[in-house]
């Protein structure tokens, strides 16, 4: 939870009384997912981009797509344009955000996990969705 805090109010060499600080909405949304990390919740934001005839169509894939992984409520809240999604399984999450990045025109997606975004929060989600097994045998 400190840490949580320290991101909302980051220390100023300038003014170490400081009582308010400007954010803007990563920070909010690295803060959040710091603050949810033990709950495994992966935060996906949404960029939905003016939509044209193309970007319309590549939506419509999409969501179609996402449908066909058996992601019903996703897809459903795609179709609306939501901003944020929060998700509350790693492996889900996973399948969305791979989804949404490698196969859309129609929207760009930003990762928050565990307090990080970007390479980090990608390596923490794919190591929670896909744990790895000991598969080496097992001596008596």
């Amino acid at each position: 939870m400190s840490s949580t805090i320290e991101a909302l109010f980051p220390k100023h060499e300038d003014a170490p009384d400081s009582i308010v600080s400007a954010l803007n909405h990563q920070q909010i949304v690295v803060a959040l997912s710091a603050l949810v990390a033990e709950q495994r919740i992966a935060v996906l934001h949404m960029l939905y981009p003016r939509t044209d005839a193309r970007t319309h169509r590549s939506l419509d894939t999409l969501v179609s797509t996402l449908h066909g992984h058996g992601l019903h409520e996703v897809a459903t809240l795609i179709s609306q344009e939501a901003h944020y999604l929060a998700f509350k399984d790693p492996v889900k999450a996973w399948k969305a955000f791979q989804e949404i990045r490698h196969d859309s025109l129609a929207i760009g997606v930003h990762l928050y996990y565990k307090g990080s975004t970007g390479d980090d929060a990608e390596k923490a989600l794919d190591a929670d969705a896909h744990p790895k097994t000991d598969t080496s045998p097992r001596h008596a």
